[in-house]
């Protein structure tokens, strides 16, 4: 059985070495001259970091495994993290609960609300109970207006733009219980991070696949999906402006739904489905700094006068001696691909940012950017909708041996390594089962 992987992101891969683990016999095409997606490298001052921030929760539990089984967990390290909030022009610790109930900006009756409010979502079990609110409708009508409008609704706007109000309360429980369900017994957050970056994990999946036979094509970007009486039949490839034909007898799709949407027609029924949630782009900076941003590795902005979402100090929560003393920040932004941050040239956009700075550190002066990279994504975050269990595209498509997943189906959960890992041992599992029933 020819096996056509499209997409060359965790999920992919890991799809791909679980099925050559089988002895399948597998094509991956990514579109890209590179592999791993966000979680992929880039050279910043001679050092390799990810193109969109990296860590790992410590119930991250399906990538744990995978780096077990492919030797690596010995390369996994564990670190304290730290949390701030920028708002109304001061930069708050955001930590702990003590950090919370000397944040001012709330009375302290809203920050003793506040804190029962996490604990309340931290053990409360079942997300089906949410799926009929959005997250903004769930926070205003439990938290309150004033811990809604000085806490959550920034934070949502800057999240999800013009859509902040669309978001299925879903998501909102499981980003608390994720960031809970990683805290120790003092109430620290602890974070993983690859001691070589998770381009260690990339390239020992691609070396896996190639050493069991499968093979890899990179700037090979698959336009068409041909069908023939409900059934896959062949893919049209495009490398270097060539187009070629190649036969196959089972694709996994996991690009995203409006990608999938261009190669291939589904029934009614099913594009509604692909179309459902929608996605934001991200506009990404990654500065090599000579000096420390601020004192926390995640830096919430609520600050409505900062034109970015938050700034995430890498190492803050990684030691700066893997980066030659120096100081790795992300700046980053989530908006519509049709915002115009994605026609600004970057240097303009750049030095916008950088003004800003210097609210979060006075001290902060632009000769301390060394180097810096700027990464923009399309389809970044997708936006889950209410109701999102009964619009949530199936994994087996309706057309017979054509897989599907991408982001839009990890639900309740958000996107994440982690999750792509999981997603990618169901459509295997799937793939699987179906096999040893034909056999039978």
């Amino acid at each position: 059985m020819n096996i056509s992987v499209i997409g060359g992101g965790i999920t992919g891969l890991v799809a791909a070495y679980l099925l050559s683990s089988q002895g399948k016999k597998i094509d991956l095409y990514e579109s890209a001259h590179f592999l791993g997606g966000q979680a992929s490298t880039v050279k910043l001052g001679g050092f390799r970091i990810e193109r969109g921030y990296h860590h790992l929760f410590k119930n991250d539990y399906f990538i744990r495994k995978l780096l077990s089984d492919l030797g690596l967990h010995k390369s996994l390290s564990w670190y304290k993290s730290s949390v701030g909030t920028f708002t109304q022009g001061k930069l708050f610790p955001f930590s702990s609960p003590s950090d919370l109930l000397k944040f001012y900006p709330l009375s302290l009756s809203n920050r003793i609300k506040l804190g029962l409010i996490s604990i309340f979502l931290q053990n409360k079990k079942r997300w089906e109970d949410y799926e009929n609110i959005s997250a903004n409708e769930w926070i205003k009508q439990y938290a309150g207006l004033k811990i809604y409008e000085t806490v959550w609704k920034p934070l949502l706007e800057m999240k999800f733009g013009e859509f902040y109000e669309q978001v299925g309360m879903p998501w909102f429980w499981s980003k608390m219980k994720t960031r809970f369900a990683s805290r120790d017994l003092l109430g620290n957050e602890i974070l993983g991070y690859l001691d070589n970056s998770f381009e260690e994990l990339i390239t020992t999946l691609k070396d896996r696949i190639e050493g069991m036979g499968g093979k890899i094509h990179l700037n090979s970007k698959v336009i068409k999906i041909n069908q023939e009486n409900g059934s896959i039949t062949s893919i049209i490839v495009e490398n270097l402006h060539k187009k070629n034909k190649i036969k196959t007898d089972l694709i996994i799709n996991t690009a995203p739904s409006y990608e999938l949407l261009k190669m291939v027609s589904f029934d009614k029924n099913y594009t509604a489905k692909l179309k459902a949630a929608q996605y934001l782009g991200a506009s990404v900076f990654i500065l090599l700094l000579k000096n420390k941003l601020s004192p926390y590795y995640w830096v919430n902005v609520t600050d409505k006068e900062i034109p970015f979402l938050g700034l995430i100090e890498h190492t803050n929560l990684v030691d700066k001696n893997l980066y030659g003393d120096n100081h790795i920040v992300y700046i980053t932004n989530y908006a519509s691909y049709k915002d115009p941050i994605f026609k600004e040239k970057e240097e303009v956009l750049l030095n916008r940012y950088l003004l800003h700075l210097k609210k979060i550190n006075p001290s902060f002066k632009p000769e301390w950017v060394k180097d810096y990279v700027y990464n923009a994504v399309s389809a970044a975050q997708p936006i889950i909708p209410i109701n999102y269990s009964e619009k949530k595209p199936s994994i087996v498509s309706p057309i017979k041996n054509l897989y599907i997943g991408n982001t839009t189906q990890i639900y309740p959960e958000d996107r994440g390594t982690n999750y792509s890992v999981k997603i990618a041992g169901e459509i295997v599992s799937l793939i699987t089962e179906k096999g040893e029933h034909n056999e039978k």
